[in-house]
């Protein structure tokens, strides 16, 4: 998979990107004036991982296993598992974490190092 940055950009650039992605699309008459309109926007092996993980579903819906699938379209199957619970459980949310005990408050050490080590020396206090 490509690598990506984890800076988040702002989600009223993110709407206007996904209208007009989706603009593009409803755009394209055909299948293979859609494969070019993609080709300008994606690389060749991006295009070839979206054609991969939506062939999945197809292959999933014939009722090929994990592994069958991996070996028809070169996949791993955390591929597969990944794009199958996507599709029957909807977005991942993350879990809460509970702990048996509740959080400690933390104590703030002593500054034995640092500016104020030698405050305990001030008499004018």
């Amino acid at each position: 998979m490509v690598n990506i940055s984890k800076t988040q950009f702002p989600k009223e650039l993110r709407k206007k990107v996904w209208r007009r992605f989706y603009k593009l699309v409803k755009r394209s008459p055909s299948e293979e004036t859609l494969v070019k309109n993609l080709a300008v926007l994606f690389t060749l092996s991006e295009i070839t991982m979206l054609e991969k993980r939506l062939a999945i579903p197809l292959l999933l819906a014939k009722g090929l296993s994990y592994r069958e699938i991996g070996r028809a379209i070169d996949v791993s199957p955390a591929t597969v598992s990944f794009i199958k619970h996507r599709l029957t459980k909807g977005p991942r949310v993350p879990r809460e974490r509970h702990s048996l005990y509740p959080p400690r408050e933390r104590k703030r050490a002593g500054s034995s190092m640092g500016r104020d080590r030698w405050r305990w020396l001030d008499i004018e206090r």
